[in-house]
């Protein structure tokens, strides 16, 4: 009966060990590494020496040295003359065999990934984006993959700042889009999308603000809503009215942008927020956009992704979709 072979690969130097089932005796030594072990079963396959040679592109001397080899380390001749040609042993049966399932699993493992075909590809894709984000990309980028990736899916994700780095390295999460400063350090790719400033939104009839900039004076002293979502971006206006020594009075803080249209609209109360947003905002009608009384940096808007997957095709595939359709 033909005995159980199990082989370990030591992927950093190819070097293969191959131990019977069941048993931690060794019945190859690691000296055999995978030119070996692909000679061998060519040999088996092809019942010639010469002929394998040329399999593996080696010289025939090279090869009945590399046999001779093989059969020193197994202890064992391999094959044998018969009548019909060369015969295989048990104990080389035995390698063979278990040789052959080895090598289908690794040149299955280091072959080229499939190429990623969007308008046949069915792939869900799972992003992280903030408010801002499913205001700015969402609507362009659902149309684009509705065009152009038919079967393909996307997911997204509402996590913290505290949970996204992990969630990208896991892979539960592909992507995050938007303002995330927190995941600006090693391990993580980013590219730049394109620069956001921020403006203030009123209603449009409001009775102390006419012009297109509001007086500091008139900003300071309106109720103001505060907007503060996990993306972050809020935070670089606040720390901006800190630097400046400004206080205003926070009426109402909400964690969310989706609510401010209705609030903005039917008060006399003001809200900071980037210009995308306050630009979509405005459609609804009963509000206009006015420049804020200090000078505001514009921030960056990026796309974020892990190492570990760089290489994806499918993710490789978006990330220059998502390049082609924002950046500027």
């Amino acid at each position: 009966m033909m005995a159980s072979i199990e082989i370990n690969l030591n992927a950093m130097d190819g070097m293969l060990c191959i131990y019977a089932a069941n048993s931690h005796q060794k019945v190859m030594k690691p000296e055999i590494d995978l030119k070996l072990l692909r000679l061998l079963t060519q040999i088996h396959a092809l019942g010639s020496v010469s002929k394998a040679a040329e399999a593996v592109h080696l010289s025939q001397p090279a090869a009945s040295l590399a046999l001779g080899r093989l059969r020193r380390i197994l202890g064992d001749p391999l094959f044998v003359r018969g009548v019909g040609g060369m015969l295989a042993t048990t104990r080389c049966e035995e390698v063979v065999a278990a040789g052959r399932e080895a090598l289908l699993l690794i040149d299955d493992a280091v072959k080229p990934p499939p190429s990623f075909d969007p308008s046949t590809a069915l792939r869900n894709f799972v992003v992280t984006l903030s408010d801002i984000g499913e205001v700015v990309f969402l609507p362009r980028l659902m149309a684009h993959l509705s065009r152009h990736a038919p079967k393909c899916n996307l997911r997204s994700r509402a996590l913290s700042a505290r949970e996204l780095p992990q969630a990208l390295e896991s892979g539960e999460v592909e992507m995050a889009v938007g303002f995330f400063p927190d995941l600006e350090k090693p391990g993580f790719f980013m590219q730049r999308l394109f620069e956001h400033r921020f403006v203030c939104l009123i209603r449009k009839d409001h009775p102390r603000v006419k012009g297109d900039k509001i007086p500091l004076s008139v900003f300071l002293d309106l109720p103001h809503a505060v907007v503060e979502p996990e993306g972050r971006s809020h935070e670089l206006f606040e720390d901006l009215l800190r630097k400046k020594g400004l206080e205003r009075r926070v009426q109402l803080g909400i964690p969310h942008f989706m609510s401010v249209p209705a609030i903005i609209a039917t008060t006399d109360m003001i809200v900071t927020v980037p210009r995308a947003v306050a630009e979509y905002f405005v459609r609804f009608g009963e509000l206009r956009i006015v420049h804020p009384p200090i000078n505001t940096q514009p921030y960056a808007l990026k796309q974020h992704w892990h190492a570990r997957f760089n290489g994806d095709p499918a993710l490789k595939w978006l990330r220059g979709e998502i390049a082609n359709l924002f950046t500027q």
